[in-house]
This record gives structure tokens, C-alpha cells and sequence, in this order.
């Protein structure tokens, strides 16, 4: 009966549309939407910034080895995006990307059976139960499981780089090779509350407020979307995806998500809060869990070096 509740969806909160993706709602345009210009493989190509050839020999196919001014653009993102959040009073993290299987689990991510994209390290003994980590919010549930806070210790701001690993499925031709890999460097914002939904909620505009002004001074255009409700996958309780304009090929493509997960991570994971933790007799309540993108490095890559063109 456990395992099966655990395989019960979030509620949905009411302000998200109903129905599939053609019925996100468009909340906020910023920036002004170039023009085409080159895509990032072909710009990437003149300068020498991207290594494709023999990939294969030495890692998967939708790896990615990047070279000269565009590495130190990659680093230049993970500074930029880290000094902003250390401002806004986040937590730097380093976090493994080895998972037991129960933690990303516990997060809304299957790790079994064919439609999951979860990397297993193998399916024998002990290293059976270990999977490769997709995103560091996994990781930052993971450091706070079986937790009890005090009311005062929240907000808990937590951020981390990482490597994403995912079993991603092939994307269309025109979405280029920095867009979806199997492995990429990730900032991530995972923040707790109290289990006060009037109080997650306002985390979960704040969270979409930092993802703006961090976008809004790289010279590109995007849009925010308020995702519906066959968009939210197992955890969310409401989510706002950000697609920016890709000049190259002319599409929008998502580079970040927030969302706000109530207490569906903390009700698997046993992270509770309370006026004070070390007297027992104090009533405990779960914490509500958010997380938001603050930089997906390849794609940052793709929307600026694409939307900046007559800068390089």
C-alpha cells in the first residue's frame, strides 16, 4: 500500500491551467527578440570553441568538450550566477552526483522501468541501489532528509553547481548541440519553508523574480510561462518555466523552471519544522520544498552567444 501512495501525484494549485502545454499561460516577455543569426554550432565552429570530432571514442555522443573564450564563458555564468544568489542569501553547496536510488525517488523522479531518465550505475549488489545524480536538487533533499528545523532557520536558502546526468531522449536537429545532453554544469536553487502554502507561494514568486534579473542582464529575450497541470510532472504543486529566443534557428527553448513542490519531497523525506526542535513535545509539521534553475550552462550558452552575434 506504501508503494503505491508514493506513487500519488501532488494536488495542483488552482491559478495553473488545465491541460497540456499549448495551455501555458504567457506571464511576463523581456528583452527585445533578434533576428536570425548563426546558431551556436556554427559560430562555435569559426572560432574553434567547440569540440565534436571523435567525441564518440571517449564519451557519449550528446557530450560536450568547449574550448577557449567559450569555456571561459561557461566559468564567467557559474561566477556571475553565484555571486548574485550569495546577495540574495543562499547557501553554497557542494554536493555529490551519486545517489541511492530512495533519495531521487523521494524527490518525484522514477529510477525504474524503460520512460525514466535516470543513469543506474549497474543492477548488481550494493552498487545496484546507486543512480547518477540529475539535477543537485536531488542531492540538497538528500543533505536534509530526516531533518527536523526550527521556524526560525526559515527560509532555508541552499544553491549548488553540479553535473546533470540524464538519459535524455533525442530532440529535434534545430535545437542544436549545446541543448540536450546527457551531461551538463547546472547552478540550482533549492529552498524550504514553513508548510504554509500562502508562504511557499510567495517563495515561488520570489524564486521566479530571481531567474528574471539574473536573465534580464545577458542581452536575451524570454518569456515566462505558468506551466498547466499536465506539465507539472509528480511533484509539483505549481511551476514556471522561462523559454528564451534562440536567433539561430528561430525557437523559444527552455533554459530554467521553478517550482514550488508543497509537501510532497519533505513527506518522503521526513523533513519537518518546529517552534522548537530539541523539546519533542512541540507539534512538528512538514516543510514545503522549492527549487529553480538558476543557470543550465549549455543552454545559457546557445541563447547568448545566438542572441549576441554582432558582439563577437
Amino acid at each position: 500500500m506504501y508503494h503505491k501512495a508514493v506513487q500519488l501525484p501532488n494536488i495542483s494549485d488552482p491559478s495553473s491551467p488545465i491541460g497540456a502545454e499549448e495551455n501555458a499561460e504567457c506571464v511576463m516577455n523581456v528583452g527585445e527578440k533578434k533576428g536570425r543569426s548563426p546558431t551556436v554550432d556554427q559560430i562555435a565552429k569559426m572560432y574553434g570553441w567547440l569540440r565534436e570530432d571523435h567525441i564518440s571514442l571517449y564519451s557519449t555522443q550528446r557530450s560536450y568538450i568547449l574550448k577557449k573564450e567559450l569555456a571561459e564563458l561557461e566559468n564567467a555564468l557559474v561566477r556571475y550566477t553565484l555571486n548574485y544568489l550569495n546577495d540574495k542569501g543562499f547557501i553554497l553547496v557542494s554536493v555529490p552526483d551519486i545517489l541511492h536510488h530512495s533519495i531521487i525517488e523521494s524527490c518525484g523522479f522514477a529510477t525504474k522501468g524503460e520512460r525514466n531518465q535516470v543513469y543506474k550505475l549497474d543492477f548488481m549488489n550494493e552498487y545496484g541501489k546507486y543512480c547518477l545524480s540529475g539535477t543537485s536538487e536531488m542531492s540538497l533533499a538528500g543533505l536534509l532528509k530526516n531533518r527536523i528545523l526550527n521556524h526560525d532557520e526559515l527560509p532555508l536558502k541552499l544553491c549548488a553547481v553540479s553535473r546533470c546526468l540524464r538519459a535524455e531522449v533525442s530532440g529535434s536537429e534545430r535545437e542544436g548541440k549545446l541543448y540536450r545532453l546527457h551531461e551538463f554544469t547546472k547552478v540550482e536553487m533549492f529552498v524550504l519553508t514553513l508548510g504554509d502554502s500562502k508562504i511557499s507561494s510567495l517563495m515561488l514568486e520570489n524564486i521566479k523574480e530571481y531567474q528574471t534579473e539574473l536573465f534580464s542582464d545577458l542581452g536575451i529575450h524570454f518569456r515566462v510561462l505558468n506551466m498547466p497541470t499536465q506539465e507539472l510532472g509528480s511533484p509539483a504543486y505549481k511551476k514556471y518555466d522561462i523559454e528564451a529566443w534562440m536567433p539561430g534557428n528561430q525557437f523559444y527553448g527552455e533554459i530554467s523552471s521553478t517550482s514550488n513542490c508543497h509537501s510532497y519531497q519533505s513527506r518522503r523525506l521526513h523533513i519537518k519544522s518546529s517552534a522548537d526542535k530539541t523539546d519533542l513535545s512541540e507539534k512538528q509539521s512538514y516543510v514545503h520544498t522549492l527549487n529553480g534553475t538558476a543557470c543550465a550552462v549549455p543552454r545559457m550558452l546557445t541563447a547568448i552567444v545566438e542572441s549576441n552575434w554582432d558582439m563577437v
